[in-house]
């Protein structure tokens, strides 16, 4: 209600946090991170609640699933009772006669036809420009080893569906996509989170998800399994990637959410309503106290997050433990905000609360020693 009162330039209600000046094109941007993927449905609950505007969309794998079924013109609930159709037994079925056949010359450990109909049944438009809400979404093609952004103009005459499969498709996992002559997989092996192709669509706020935090102190638990082999591989392969993504193109037009979606597996099923729940939660907690966006919401749900936030999402604490800190110098190597610094006494905190953070966890992650903890992300 709010976002249509301010676009028709009509007065604002009494109590409006939102100032008077031209509306924002908005781009959402979700990313890949497999079953996890499901909290993107309560990033887009927690948008609505709030009363912020999305023109367009970008989604890489799982969030392209969701960033689809979004632009189709599904609201949270419908996409929540859509998605929840996708069953771990239904979907992920394992091609034993095929590799008793073909051995190891079979493309994939799990049947893809399934997940490609239900996609062809839920978005069923055979071009981009049948859907309500431009929509972009990307796939890494296997022949020319190229990322391709299936939306935009020469690839935007393509079954909706189709171009999802593609950008979902994780190698090995599933069947590859055939289009036009070309194969392509999961898109999220080149580029996760989909922030380059959201700065070419030059908006004026950028709204991110990027599912790849997790507690880099706690080991991940290892299972003698391909699939967990892959997923464990996957999952370290893209947080390398969106190190390098985040470091160059988050800047002061984007807010970025990172739920703490860790402790689910790329490949597990999950407790779809519960991580709907953390979904919403973290977004609403992000948005609502974020300078970019908290003038843009609801001014009621706002207050209600002011009651209930702990602190605002708007920096990062930067902690090392000087007893564990080698003084190697790689933080400040590493950081792209200047967040470290190298001193003759060793290397120390430049920002304690580090504003420019790109919460890509690189210093955390890249420290030898384990020594940097990051808060507040």
């Amino acid at each position: 209600m709010h976002d249509e009162l301010y676009r028709s330039g009509r007065p604002e209600p009494k109590g409006s946090l939102r100032p008077a000046d031209p509306p924002r094109r908005t781009v959402l941007v979700l990313g890949g991170g497999g079953m996890r993927g499901y909290c993107h449905i309560g990033v887009i609950r927690a948008i609505e609640r709030l009363g912020l505007h999305v023109d367009e969309v970008v989604g890489t794998s799982m969030g392209a699933v969701m960033g689809g079924l979004f632009a189709s013109g599904m609201d949270s609930r419908r996409i929540e009772e859509v998605a929840s159709q996708i069953s771990f037994k239904d979907y992920f079925r394992l091609n034993l006669l095929k590799f008793l056949v073909k051995g190891y010359r079979h493309a994939s450990v799990y049947k893809g036809r399934t997940f490609h109909e239900f996609l062809r049944r839920w978005l069923p438009q055979q071009h981009f420009a049948d859907l309500p809400r431009p929509f972009f979404c990307n796939a890494l093609s296997l022949k020319t080893g190229k990322s391709r952004f299936f939306g935009l103009p020469g690839a935007d005459d393509v079954p909706v569906g189709d171009a999802v499969y593609a950008s979902a498709c994780l190698p090995a996992v599933f069947e590859p996509m055939e289009l036009d002559g070309d194969h392509y997989i999961d898109g999220g092996m080149t580029e996760t989170l989909g922030l380059r192709l959201a700065k070419a669509r030059t908006p004026d706020l950028v709204i991110a998800v990027d599912l790849s935090h997790r507690d880099l102190h706690a080991e991940m638990p290892y299972r003698a399994s391909l699939p967990h082999i892959l997923s464990q591989t996957y999952e370290m392969m893209g947080m390398a990637l969106n190190e390098q993504n985040l470091h160059r193109y988050v800047d002061d037009k984007t807010v970025l959410i990172k739920p703490k979606v860790s402790h689910i597996g790329l490949l597990d099923m999950p407790d779809v309503s519960e991580i709907v729940r953390l979904g919403e939660r973290e977004a609403l907690e992000a948005l609502a106290t974020h300078p970019l966006t908290r003038y843009r919401c609801d001014p009621v749900v706002v207050a209600e997050e002011d009651r209930s936030a702990q602190t605002p999402r708007d920096h990062v604490r930067l902690h090392v433990d000087m007893n564990a800190c080698i003084h190697c110098g790689i933080c400040a190597a590493t950081c792209a905000t200047h967040g470290f610094a190298a001193v003759p006494i060793g290397d120390v905190v430049r920002k304690l609360h580090n504003y420019e953070c790109t919460r890509d966890l690189a210093c955390e992650r890249n420290c030898p020693t384990g020594a940097i903890r990051l808060g507040n992300l």
